[in-house]
């Protein structure tokens, strides 16, 4: 079938008013974090043997834009529950990262909610 892709979102959603440069640096975290956490997602997936690519949103949190590209898991950074617009995807397959998983590089958030759509839950 080819890869699925989960996107790691660390910007809020476009919305009327909201500084586009909000957020840049990503955050407390930086983009440092950000990145890292992306590695260590990608790395225990890879050890799993799935075939999903973890990707940093392009999209500004664009729903309309992530739900195009075919993104299968959103993983939310720390501090964007209530800002970050679902849409009319999938809320079960929105991940919100709590600050001590995303500092930390775990993945394992991430890993549990791959293998349950795998198994197609």
């Amino acid at each position: 079938m080819g890869q699925k892709k989960i996107y790691i979102i660390s910007k809020p959603s476009p919305t009327l008013g909201r500084y586009p440069f909000h957020a840049g640096g990503a955050g407390l975290f930086g983009h440092k974090n950000h990145n890292n956490y992306i590695s260590e997602v990608q790395k225990e997936i890879d050890a799993l043997g799935y075939e999903w690519v973890v990707m940093a949103d392009d999209t500004e949190g664009d729903i309309e834009e992530i739900v195009k590209k075919g993104v299968m898991l959103v993983v939310c950074a720390p501090g964007l529950r209530f800002q970050f617009y679902c849409g009319k995807f999938n809320k079960k397959r929105v991940i919100y990262l709590n600050t001590m998983d995303y500092a930390s590089g775990n993945a394992h958030p991430v890993i549990k909610k791959l293998i349950e759509i795998e198994r197609g839950n």
